[in-house]
């Protein structure tokens, strides 16, 4: 009787093996697939950065500065609106009346200007 128990429990073990397998199988393809999608994200924020830094560079003409801002900006945030907000009060902005997500997206971009001076980046 042992030994049928055994013999089941084998046969059942070989059985799903290939089940496992396939199992494991898929889930490394969405791995995969996972990490191809982060990778295509990263790739098309690095180029928004480039392109942040190329427009700060004819405006400013400050290579290590432009490309601190170029890499540190939100998303989001183009180049003219990291101008507008440096330029524009907080008021002006209604930052008041803000989401609180919105009011952080400000004072980082804020901050990304003091950041990239701090660097030395301008002397």
């Amino acid at each position: 009787m042992t030994c049928r128990i055994f013999f089941v429990l084998l046969c059942a073990s070989f059985a799903s093996t290939p089940a496992l397998a396939q199992d494991d199988l898929l889930e490394k393809i969405n791995r995969l697939e996972q990490q191809i999608q982060e990778l295509k994200l990263l790739k098309e924020q690095q180029n928004i950065g480039v392109a942040k830094t190329d427009q700060c560079m004819k405006a400013v003409a400050r290579e290590k500065f432009c490309t601190c801002v170029g890499k540190s900006l939100p998303r989001d945030i183009s180049f003219e609106q990291y101008v507008h907000t440096l330029v524009t009060s907080k008021e002006a902005l209604g930052y008041a009346g803000m989401t609180q997500e919105q009011r952080a997206v400000i004072d980082a971009t804020l901050d990304i200007r003091e950041k990239c001076i701090e660097k030395g980046f301008f002397k």
